[in-house]
C-alpha cells in the first residue's frame, strides 16, 4: 500500500474572526513547497490555537484524503471548489482512504516514520470557518474523518513525497470501523473480544 502528499500544509495559531466567533488557530495552514522538519509533535513552523483538543504525541499530524474535496463540493453544491487545505490538515493525502488504512499502522514518509493513531475528531472550528452549522455532523455521518498520525522518527517531509507502508497493524481495524465504532455506528463488537 502506497500513497503521496499532494499537499504539505503549516501555519502558527492566529486569532481568526468567523460569522459567529473569534478563535486563536492553526487551521488555515497555507501549502509549504519546500521541505519541513517534522518533529515529534508537530512540524516546523505548525502549532494549535486549543492545545486541550489537538496537537500532543498522538495528534501530531493531521492527515485528510485528497479524494473527498471533489465529494463535499459535490454534497454541499458549492459554487467555488474547495481548496487544499480547506479541512485545516497539514498532509493532504493521495491513495490513502480511511477504508483502506488501519488504527496502527506505520508508513514512512519522506525522512520520517509514521504511525496511525486515532480518526480526526472534526470540531466547531471546523464547521465555523466553512460558514456550515451542519458540517461536523456531516463529516461523522460520512466517516470522512482523516486521521492523527504520531511520528515514530523525525525528519524532513515535503510535497509530493511517497507514503509507503512499513507495517500493517495485525488487528486490522481501519479508521472507518473505528468511526464506526466510536459514533455507535458498528453495534456488534463481538469481534473485538478476545
Amino acid at each position: 500500500m502506497k500513497g503521496n502528499i499532494a499537499s504539505l500544509n503549516i501555519k502558527l495559531p492566529e486569532e481568526v474572526e468567523t460569522q459567529t466567533k473569534t478563535y486563536f488557530t492553526a487551521y488555515n495552514k497555507t501549502p509549504q513547497q519546500q521541505p519541513v522538519y517534522l518533529h515529534k509533535t508537530h512540524f516546523e513552523g505548525d502549532g494549535v490555537g486549543n492545545t486541550i483538543h489537538h496537537g500532543g504525541s498522538d495528534k501530531a499530524v493531521c492527515a485528510y484524503p485528497f479524494e473527498h474535496y471533489e465529494k463535499w463540493t459535490t454534497e454541499l453544491n458549492l459554487e467555488v471548489p474547495l481548496s487544499v487545505p480547506a479541512f485545516g490538515e497539514n498532509l493532504t493525502v493521495r491513495g490513502l482512504l480511511e477504508d483502506d488504512v488501519c488504527i496502527g499502522d506505520v508508513f514512512s514518509v519522506g525522512e520520517a516514520i509514521v504511525q496511525i493513531t486515532q480518526p480526526r475528531q472534526p470540531c466547531q472550528t471546523l464547521a465555523s470557518i466553512l460558514c456550515r452549522p451542519d458540517m461536523i455532523k456531516k463529516v461523522v455521518d460520512t466517516g470522512r474523518t482523516g486521521y492523527y498520525l504520531r511520528v515514530l522518527k523525525e525528519g524532513l517531509v515535503a510535497a509530493g513525497d511517497e507514503i509507503l507502508l512499513i507495517e500493517k497493524h495485525p488487528a486490522h481495524i481501519s479508521v472507518t470501523e473505528s468511526n464506526r465504532i466510536k459514533y455507535g455506528f458498528l453495534k456488534d463488537l463481538t469481534r473485538f473480544k478476545d
